[in-house]
């Protein structure tokens, strides 16, 4: 085929998607405001705005940029179409981790499949693309194309799975000065419940977060220790989880939670203590491919290199 009339193929097919979701995303738009009409003029809702402040939010509305207001909505649809056509037993999981990154994007996990799905098509297309464009039909381009749509679909797992570990890595981090400023808010006088409450107003991290969002449930009627597990088993942290049972066990049998506190932060600091000497210790194992991939070949090159004609020479000789 002519990769003129490929090419011609594919920019016609991107464009010709672009029109598609701009369509959609008018048509809900329209839709969203049609029904919001029906309903005031019907009476189904009470409007409880006043005519200016309908007037600025119509203002607010149309200076968004047409990109927000029509093709991002009408790839969210898209995406959350194709989201639909996965299975079930995946979901659970996939919400999961998504919740241990807290929802980057604001990302659903059907949301998140939908866009595995359309990366994975797009995948396709690039391999089919280079199949048809390159001259050479050999295992080297079917390794390549079929490199190219793993590299499309396992995308987005691996991102997720770096978004998951750099929370996690930040609670690790950060348990240890928190368990401190827990113990010395304890100390002064204060509940571990306003203590909790104390240290999310001044500092903002990924614990803080899980902290802010345990105060959240038991003011909703939840208590302590299963907020506590809640948090828990949502971080999937060890010396979290560890921390917990702790607290746990100290409320249950009537400890000083001051000084239970201030024992936590001191083991906790043992222990990130222990992780960087470990991670240091892995550090000359991975070294090795760098090492014999890039570094070895290029000393030998300048090593050997010079001897190279006189060892040729050498050979003629004879």
């Amino acid at each position: 085929m002519n990769p003129t009339i490929i090419i011609y193929l594919v920019g016609g097919s991107i464009v010709l998607g672009g029109v598609i979701i701009a369509i959609i995303g008018v048509v809900a738009s329209r839709k969203n405001i049609v029904g919001e009409r029906m309903q005031t003029l019907v009476g189904e809702r009470e409007v409880s705005t006043t005519v200016n402040e309908r007037i600025q939010a119509s203002l607010q509305d149309y200076s968004t940029p047409l990109l927000k207001r029509t093709l991002i909505p009408g790839a969210k649809k898209v995406i959350t179409f194709f989201g639909q056509l996965t299975p079930k037993n995946s979901i659970q999981a996939t919400d999961h981790q998504l919740a241990i990154a807290r929802y980057p994007m604001n990302m659903k996990a059907r949301e998140f499949y939908g866009l595995r799905v359309i990366l994975l098509f797009i995948g396709i297309g690039l391999a089919i693309f280079l199949n048809n464009y390159s001259e050479r039909k050999d295992l080297l381009i079917v390794g390549m194309d079929a490199l190219i749509i793993l590299t499309f679909f396992l995308a987005p797992v691996a991102w997720l799975s770096a978004q998951v570990r750099k929370v996690q890595d930040d609670i690790r981090r950060g348990l240890p000065g928190a368990l401190d400023m827990l113990s010395v808010c304890v100390s002064a006088g204060l509940g571990f419940d306003q203590s909790m409450q104390k240290i999310t107003v001044y500092w903002e991290s990924a614990l803080c977060y899980e902290f802010r969002r345990v105060v959240q449930e038991m003011e909703v009627g939840i208590t302590r220790a299963e907020a506590l597990r809640n948090m828990a088993n949502r971080t999937e942290v060890a010396e979290l989880s560890s921390f917990v049972a702790i607290i746990i066990q100290a409320e249950t049998l009537g400890m000083h939670i001051s000084d239970v506190l201030h024992t936590q932060a001191d083991q906790m600091r043992i222990l990130r203590t222990f992780r960087a000497k470990e991670i240091a210790n892995r550090l000359p194992a991975k070294m090795m491919i760098p090492l014999a991939l890039l570094i070895l070949p290029a000393m030998m090159a300048v090593i050997l290199g010079p001897a190279i004609p006189g060892i040729i020479q050498a050979m003629s000789n004879f």
